[in-house]
């Protein structure tokens, strides 16, 4: 026998909650057919993130970095022109 262990995040940032049945009827449905399935769930844990932690649990987790932000382009020096009237 082979085990197969999936770690799943789901990170939503609708007020509507999940369905986890769901998430886990989509995951025996993927490999229905494959043989006999013994299937373990463990408990759901759902946490509230800020924004700071959903950007670390991003970038540690998902491997998602923001994009450096655009510098703005620098001044150019411009020399004044001095006109020379005539007298």
């Amino acid at each position: 026998m082979q085990k197969f262990t999936f770690t799943v995040d789901i990170v939503t940032d609708s007020p509507a909650s999940i369905d986890v049945d769901a998430v886990r009827g989509s995951l025996d449905a993927a490999v229905d057919g494959i043989g006999s399935i013994h299937a373990v769930h463990r408990q759901v844990k759902s946490e509230t993130l800020k924004e700071q932690g959903f950007k670390v649990w991003r970038a540690r987790v998902a491997g998602i970095k923001e994009a450096p932000k655009a510098k703005a382009p620098k001044a150019t020096k411009v020399e004044a022109e001095v006109a020379v009237g005539t007298a």
